[in-house]
């Protein structure tokens, strides 16, 4: 019997995802997606750069419900109805977005629950 496929060899070799024992699969996409989803998170906080202007203070982002549903690992429909998701909620005429920052509090405020 061989070892289990981790996901450190599978981002490095992902033919390797044929190895992987089907009852793994889960758990495995579930270690991927949190990787992903940090990465996101991650990639969001750093602003483009454009040649001849200063860089921006401000350090937020305003992120579509797509965008804020893959950082939380949550679902659009819950960002868009619950109350929790109303801290960083903002509403721009008709289109509502969702501050990069204010998700990162929320986050700092729930970890370890």
């Amino acid at each position: 019997m061989s070892a289990p496929v981790t996901a450190v060899e599978l981002l490095t070799d992902p033919a390797r995802v044929a190895d992987v024992d089907p009852a793994a699969l889960p758990g495995l996409l579930a270690q991927l997606t949190t990787a992903a989803a940090t990465v996101a998170a991650r990639l969001s906080t750093i602003a483009p750069k454009v040649e001849g202007q200063a860089p921006s203070g401000g350090g937020d982002r305003l992120l579509t419900a797509r965008e804020a549903a893959v950082i939380l690992n949550l679902s659009t429909d819950f960002l868009y109805k619950r109350e929790a998701a109303k801290a960083f909620r903002v509403r721009i005429g008709n289109e509502v977005r969702f501050s990069l920052a204010g998700i990162q509090r929320f986050i700092e405020r729930h970890r370890g629950r």
